[in-house]
């Protein structure tokens, strides 16, 4: 064969080889956003084959407890958690605005005492699934399921005390209506956790923007007696989810996720 054929032939396999890959990277996309959500909760609860087809080859996936972040970067490294057990939605997904070719979403679990996740897929596959727990790493909290009206009732009337609090004007006095004295306020960013420590130091960020608004429902999770468990979509950075815990109608724990970097 003539170097010119050979280099014609090694060519054209090169074409095929690429337009079969390209093929491949199309059927392996989900078509919408339920299809990509039931593929991943599929994933999670044994099926870990399907791991390839839910998260991008360069996909993430983080774990934040209080005393620390997990990540793993492909569905390799994100073998190494999924398959563990069947996770259990609970309440509404909640859909966010999201660029041309993007999907972004809110979802909440009942594992680790009511868990929330920030997603982001691109040409159907998850690019980012960023998850907050309301527990140390060491921990292990009880599934948990939606709270009673009585939790709730006392919920809202938190949430109509923090109402305000957040955004310029307020003060450490505002923030200590509602902010137990030890609180921790957390933000996990794409790159890193900032923790603030009670109403003096939460009013570095408390006070830095506008009024935080709510997106879409708020889910009340079961808890300990004595204890109020919640989780909120805000429309900080096009869309961030806040776990928070309270103890004697003051909250105690306020933990955030958002989807940029800090």
């Amino acid at each position: 064969m003539s170097s010119a054929v050979r280099a014609i032939a090694i060519r054209s396999v090169g074409l095929v080889t690429v337009a079969t890959l390209g093929l491949s990277s199309a059927a392996l996309a989900a078509g919408s956003v339920d299809e990509l959500t039931e593929l991943n909760l599929r994933a999670w609860a044994g099926e870990t084959e399907l791991l390839d087809e839910v998260y991008a080859p360069e996909g993430v996936h983080t774990a934040t407890f209080y005393d620390r972040t997990n990540e793993y970067t492909g569905p390799a490294e994100i073998d190494i958690v999924a398959g563990s057990g069947t996770i259990e939605p609970i309440g509404p997904r909640i859909d966010l605005p999201a660029a041309e070719g993007e999907w972004r979403w809110v979802s909440f679990a009942s594992l680790g005492g009511g868990t929330a996740c920030l997603f982001r897929a691109v040409d159907g596959q998850m690019t980012r699934h960023d998850c907050i727990l309301p527990e140390y790493s060491y921990g292990g909290r009880s599934a948990v399921g939606l709270a009673d009206a009585e939790s709730s009732a006392a919920i809202d009337e938190i949430m109509q005390r923090m109402d305000g609090s957040w955004g310029r004007g307020t003060s450490v006095e505002r923030l200590a209506e509602v902010y137990a004295p030890d609180a921790v306020h957390t933000a996990r960013y794409l790159n890193k956790t900032r923790s603030y420590t009670g109403p003096e130091e939460i009013i570095a960020v408390a006070g830095m923007g506008g009024d935080v608004r709510p997106v879409g429902e708020r889910v009340d999770f079961e808890a300990p007696e004595g204890e109020l468990a919640w989780g909120q979509v805000a429309d900080i950075a096009g869309g961030s989810v806040c776990i928070f815990r309270a103890v004697d109608g003051m909250i105690t724990r306020h933990d955030c996720v958002l989807p940029i970097s800090g």
